[in-house]
C-alpha cells in the first residue's frame, strides 16, 4: 500500500453498486478510489481519462471549522441558520476536467466534484435529479457518470447544445472521418462565397480580424453540410470552443477585453487540435442507460411531470456578470443574438454598483426558488450554490436575505446545511473581484452552498 505525504490511498473495485460507485463506460465493473487523509477524512473520486487522484471533496463538519470560516459564516448571517460544513475541492482546474467536463471554457461553473458529492449524498441509483440553470452541463454529466436520471435546462442555447455535446457519446471513428473531411476540403470564405454574418455583436471587426471571420465563416460552412445532428454539434461546440482564442478578446477572463496579440488570422489548426482532443473525451463517454433531458427552457416556468429527489441549482450571482455577455461572441456565430437571451437573464446587475438593486435580483431569484420548489419531492432536496458581494465597502448578505425570503414564501421547506465553499485551486478570481471594489479589497467573499429539504 503506497504512503505518501500522509496519505494512504486504496483502490476498491467493486461488482455491484454500492453508495459509492461510477461505471467504467464499456465494461459492468466498478471502481472508486478512496483517499483517506491522515486526519480521519474520506475523499473520493472517479476514474476516468485524465486520471484525477485527489479530486473530491474535503469535508469539515461544524466542530471541525477553522476560526477564520467561521468568521466568514458569521460575516455572512449565516452561522445561525443550521449546522455548517467547509467543502474544499481539492483537485486542480485540470483534474476536475475529467471526462467532456474540459471540451469548453464555460465562466462561471462551478466544480463538477460538489455535484458529484451532492449526487452520492442525497441520491441512489435511479433517482431523478434536476438543474434548472445547467450553465455548462455539469449536472448533467455527473448524472450521466452516477446513473442518475436528469432534467437539465436553461435559457441559454449555447448551454443546452453544450451540455447536450458533453453527455452524448459518439464513435471515435465517426468523429475522425468528419475532423478529416473538414480538413481536406477546408477554405476561408468571404461573406460573397457563403452568405453568412454573426450577429448581435455592434463591431464585428473590432473583435475579430477580417481573416479569422472568412476562416471561421470556411469551418461553419463545412460544419453546417454535416448531415448527422450529433456530428454537427460536435463540430458547432468545437468551433464554438476556439472563438475567444482565435479573436481579438483576451481569452483569460470572463468580460471582454481587447487582447489583439491573441487573434489567429486562420482557426484551421486551433479547430483540429481541439475537435481532436474532444473527439477522444466524447467517445470515452458510457452508455446512457437512464433518462438524461436537457433542453430550453425559463426557470421561472412551471416544469409539469417533473418530481426530483434532488435539485441542483447555480444561479447568477447579485453583481459578478452577465453570462449572456460572456458568451456573446459564441452566441454571435451561433446566429443567435445575446439580447434576446439577455432578456430572460435574472437581473444580477453587474457593474452598477448600487447596493439597493439588490431587491431586483432577490425578486428574481425568488420566482426562480418558487417555481422549483414545485418540482421538488416531498422529502427531496435542493443544494442552491450561490455567493455575496461587496459594493463601495458595504457587505451585502445577498444569500441570507434570499434564505429568508424564499423560507416565508415556502413554509413546507427546511434549511438543512449550510456549507462554506472554501476556494482552493478553483477559485475564480476575477468573478470575485468583480463582486467587491478597490475601496475593500481585502474582503474574502465566498461561496455558499444552502441545503434546503422539502417537508415530507
Amino acid at each position: 500500500m503506497p504512503i505518501s505525504r500522509g496519505f494512504i490511498k486504496i483502490v476498491v473495485f467493486l461488482e455491484e453498486f454500492t453508495y459509492f460507485l461510477v461505471s467504467l463506460h464499456s465494461f459492468h465493473c466498478y471502481a472508486f478510489l478512496f483517499t483517506l487523509l491522515d486526519m480521519g477524512k474520506i475523499h473520493y473520486t472517479y476514474p476516468n481519462a485524465v486520471e484525477t487522484p485527489n479530486a473530491g471533496i474535503e469535508v469539515h463538519t461544524q466542530q471541525e471549522l477553522q476560526e477564520a470560516e467561521i468568521d466568514l459564516l458569521r460575516q455572512a448571517n449565516l452561522n445561525n441558520v443550521a449546522p455548517c460544513e467547509a467543502w474544499t475541492a481539492l483537485g486542480t482546474n485540470a483534474q476536475i476536467s475529467y471526462s467532456t467536463h474540459g471540451i469548453f471554457r464555460y465562466f462561471g461553473k462551478f466544480p463538477s466534484t460538489i455535484a458529484t458529492h451532492l449526487i452520492f449524498q442525497y441520491t441512489s441509483e435511479g433517482d431523478v435529479v434536476l438543474d434548472p440553470m445547467a450553465g455548462s452541463g455539469t449536472t448533467s454529466l455527473e448524472c450521466l457518470l452516477a446513473n442518475r436520471d436528469c432534467h437539465s435546462y436553461d435559457i441559454n442555447p449555447l448551454s443546452v447544445l453544450l451540455a447536450k455535446v458533453k453527455t452524448t457519446f459518439i464513435e471515435k471513428d465517426v468523429l475522425d472521418a468528419a475532423i478529416d473531411d473538414i480538413e481536406k476540403n477546408y477554405k476561408p470564405m468571404t461573406t460573397e462565397e457563403y452568405d453568412y454574418v454573426p450577429i448581435g455583436v455592434k463591431n464585428l471587426d473590432h473583435w475579430f480580424l477580417t481573416e479569422t471571420q472568412n476562416s471561421l465563416r470556411g469551418l461553419l460552412f463545412l460544419i453546417n453540410k454535416i448531415k448527422e445532428k450529433d456530428v454537427k454539434d460536435f463540430m458547432t461546440i468545437c468551433l464554438c470552443s476556439i472563438i475567444r482564442t482565435v479573436s481579438r478578446a483576451t481569452s483569460q477572463q470572463g468580460r471582454l477585453f481587447l487582447d489583439v496579440v491573441t487573434a489567429k488570422p486562420d482557426c484551421l489548426d486551433s479547430f483540429v487540435k481541439k475537435a481532436k482532443k474532444a473527439a477522444e473525451r466524447v467517445a470515452g463517454l458510457p452508455p446512457r442507460h437512464t433518462v438524461l433531458d436537457i433542453a430550453l427552457h425559463d426557470a421561472e416556468e412551471p416544469l409539469d411531470g417533473i418530481l426530483a429527489d434532488l435539485t441542483i441549482l447555480h444561479p447568477p450571482y447579485f453583481n459578478a456578470y452577465k453570462y449572456s455577455s460572456v458568451n456573446s461572441l459564441e452566441l454571435a456565430w451561433l446566429g443567435i443574438d445575446q439580447a434576446s437571451v439577455r432578456k430572460k437573464e435574472v437581473r444580477e446587475f453587474f457593474k452598477i454598483g448600487k447596493p439597493e438593486k439588490v431587491e431586483f435580483y432577490l425578486e428574481d431569484m425568488v420566482r426562480v426558488l418558487n417555481n422549483v420548489t414545485a418540482s421538488i419531492k416531498q422529502g427531496g432536496v435542493m443544494g442552491l450554490m450561490i455567493g455575496d458581494t461587496v459594493i463601495k465597502g458595504e457587505y451585502i448578505p445577498v444569500t441570507r436575505q434570499l434564505i429568508d425570503r424564499y423560507l416565508i414564501a415556502n413554509p413546507n421547506v427546511t434549511v438543512e446545511k449550510v456549507v462554506l465553499r472554501v476556494p482552493k485551486f478553483t477559485e475564480a478570481s476575477w468573478t470575485t473581484s468583480q463582486r467587491r471594489t478597490s475601496e475593500k479589497v481585502g474582503v474574502s467573499l465566498n461561496d455558499f452552498i444552502i441545503v434546503f429539504r422539502k417537508k415530507g
